[in-house]
């Protein structure tokens, strides 16, 4: 009788974990929850100061997102319509390693749509060569594939660019060596014309 308990009593604690497991890792619905409101169900933002997260390969997500997390990149107070200000340290507060590679996998999985925004045509083929020169070995396809762990620059919000662009020209936001020499290399007036170039990409 009591082996028959034990049986009855593991296969129910077997299903409760498995649904709140389902519940807690769905990243669809952790998307909903969490991001939604600032970057868009799918990852596709309409704000201008907030960057799209759609396509973003598992590694780019996971890494920048543990860093808004611990408080180790620049995080900017934002207020979305008829919704409070927040930042992203204070949304990912409680947030769970495992909980972070849901939403990952969600994201990853959607679609990015490049932004349809102006650019001035001379100011973007003088990026274009600034790009070849300091970003592409790093930054392929114009910078649109996400399969470079390095986010995705072309069709990015320029307005969101231009702001971390300068956080990685200030030191203030994490990079490795090769953004920081890139950045030294840099003459003044060059990020604007990246941006151009960036923004081109539609």
């Amino acid at each position: 009788m009591r082996t028959w308990y034990l049986f009855v009593m593991g296969i129910i604690f077997s299903g409760i974990f498995s649904i709140v497991s389902a519940t807690t890792l769905d990243g669809a619905t952790l998307a909903k929850k969490k991001c939604a409101v600032c970057h868009g169900s799918t990852g596709n933002s309409t704000y201008k100061e907030v960057p799209s997260i759609a396509s973003l390969s598992k590694f780019y997500f996971v890494e920048r997102i543990k860093a808004y997390r611990e408080g180790e990149n620049p995080s900017r107070k934002f207020k979305p319509d008829e919704f409070n200000e927040t930042d992203m340290k204070a949304v990912l507060k409680g947030v769970s390693d495992q909980e972070i590679k849901a939403l990952a996998d969600y994201f990853g999985s959607q679609y990015f749509e490049p932004r349809k925004q102006a650019f001035d045509a001379k100011l973007a083929k003088k990026g274009k060569l600034l790009y070849r020169r300091h970003c592409k070995k790093c930054h392929s396809d114009n910078g649109s594939n996400p399969k470079d762990d390095a986010g995705i620059l072309a069709g990015q919000s320029t307005t969101y660019l231009k702001t971390q662009l300068h956080y990685f020209k200030e030191g203030t936001r994490i990079q490795d060596d090769k953004m920081a020499q890139a950045f030294q290399k840099l003459k003044e007036g060059d990020i604007e014309k990246l941006l151009h170039f960036f923004a081109k990409q539609q």
